[in-house]
């Protein structure tokens, strides 16, 4: 089974969810109606008014002109689609995110009826589960991505992946609509012609055939549109028929170390909020010695109790996991935000995660001129007191030699026979 879950209005979703006094009122994110460029995202209540992708700023604001304007926290969308892969993750390994939530994305599919709400949509391979066990294990995974994030997926089950992603688009925020294998053709019959993403000559020339829905192109025989179209058009034929074999493009899960401590009360004392930072630090430092890994971007996030997030995130120079480095750095982060009422919880995440770079520790410390004389006294001892040839210096004879072994020579040690 393919699962698809959909966040419609992502960006605003996200928006809201940072501050709750944008909740009544429809939001045009991307900048102010003064400046000449798109629309990055909106609401549903703007949509409602008629905004749709591509549209100017300026056009936004006579649609919807008691929409807010405000600009877009790119770097935002992009960490809370991580928390909910992150989440996501917990179910199903293998995940395919579908960036929707612009007007821009790097994808033909922001042009057809899936992104029409700009939404972030995550597929999701159930490996083989049927039906009756996995809309009970849906329901969970939804459950528990609300809980976890406070955004309202809506959910398509399906075994064939574009028709989980139509019902995905069709369904109702926190619902799950699942489809059997035997109503694939039902269910999308009515569906417009717009979920395939067909190029514009394409629709075109569907258009004025009357072919408008999905159900319309699966009743047409192959051969007569392939003779029309071109052999181009049979994978778009197979997903109107609920037929279509896309693979499942899983994406690797963004590598990431995260420790979060929550408070039974709103604090405000810093020495707590120190004594926890520092603790998780410790606790972070651990994991990253234990899985031999280091980061390079640590996000410290402190949750109000007014409900809002702060967050400021630091980039090392290099990749790191030492504790004090992430407790100092962390404390000169909070000392940044705006703590105006109690904290609810803190969280440290670290991410850029890379495998730990190994260091030869040196027996002695040659940087210094006294322990490098102190290190040649020592081994002119040893030599004096053992006259057998145990001891030998490499001296440079060849560097460039293609042959190792003619690079250099070993002679013995020169001592003084008077220490012997």
């Amino acid at each position: 089974m393919i699962a698809c879950l959909s966040i419609p209005y992502f960006a605003a979703a996200v928006e809201r969810r940072a501050d709750d006094t944008l909740t009544p009122q429809p939001l045009a994110i991307g900048g102010q109606p003064w400046e000449a460029k798109p629309v990055y995202a909106f609401s549903q209540e703007a949509a409602g008014q008629g905004v749709h992708a591509g549209m100017s700023l300026r056009l936004v604001q006579v649609l919807s002109p008691d929409s807010q304007f405000i600009p877009a926290h790119k770097p935002q969308y992009g960490r809370v689609s991580a928390e909910v892969i992150d989440v996501l993750t917990d179910f199903s390994p293998d995940i395919e995110p579908q960036e929707l939530w612009h007007s821009f994305a790097d994808s033909t599919l922001h042009l057809t009826a899936h992104g029409s709400s700009l939404p972030a949509r995550y597929c999701l391979d159930l490996d083989g589960l049927p039906l009756k066990e996995a809309i009970p294990f849906m329901q969970t995974m939804g459950r528990q991505l609300r809980a976890e994030t406070h955004l309202s997926p809506a959910i398509g089950l399906s075994a064939d992946k574009f028709t989980a992603q139509v019902a995905a688009a069709v369904s109702r925020p926190d619902h799950l609509l699942p489809v059997a294998e035997d109503g694939y053709a039902d269910f999308l019959s009515s569906r417009s012609l717009a979920f395939l993403p067909l190029d514009k000559e394409t629709h075109r020339r569907l258009r004025l055939m009357g072919i408008r829905t999905l159900g319309q192109l699966a009743a047409l025989p192959l051969s007569a549109l392939q003779e029309q179209f071109g052999p181009q058009i049979t994978p778009f034929y197979r997903q109107a028929q609920g037929q279509g074999d896309e693979p499942l493009q899983p994406q690797t899960a963004i590598q990431q170390e995260a420790i979060r401590h929550w408070f039974d009360e709103p604090v405000d004392n810093l020495l707590t909020l120190t004594a926890v930072l520092t603790h998780l630090a410790n606790e972070l430092s651990h994991r990253l010695h234990t899985s031999v890994r280091a980061g390079r971007i640590l996000q410290l996030s402190l949750e109000m109790a007014d409900g809002r997030t702060e967050q400021q995130t630091i980039a090392f120079p290099q990749p790191t996991r030492d504790a004090a480095r992430f407790a100092i750095t962390g404390q000169e982060a909070m000392a940044r935000l705006n703590l105006t009422c109690g904290v609810t919880a803190v969280t440290l995440t670290l991410t850029d995660l890379t495998p730990a770079t190994a260091h030869q520790l040196m027996l002695f410390q040659d940087t210094a001129v006294a322990n490098h004389h102190r290190l040649s006294q020592t081994v002119h001892n040893l030599a004096a007191k053992y006259t057998d040839g145990r001891f030998y210096q490499p001296i440079l004879t060849e560097p460039h030699h293609p042959l190792p072994e003619r690079r250099f020579q070993l002679r013995p040690f020169a001592h003084d026979p008077a220490l012997a």
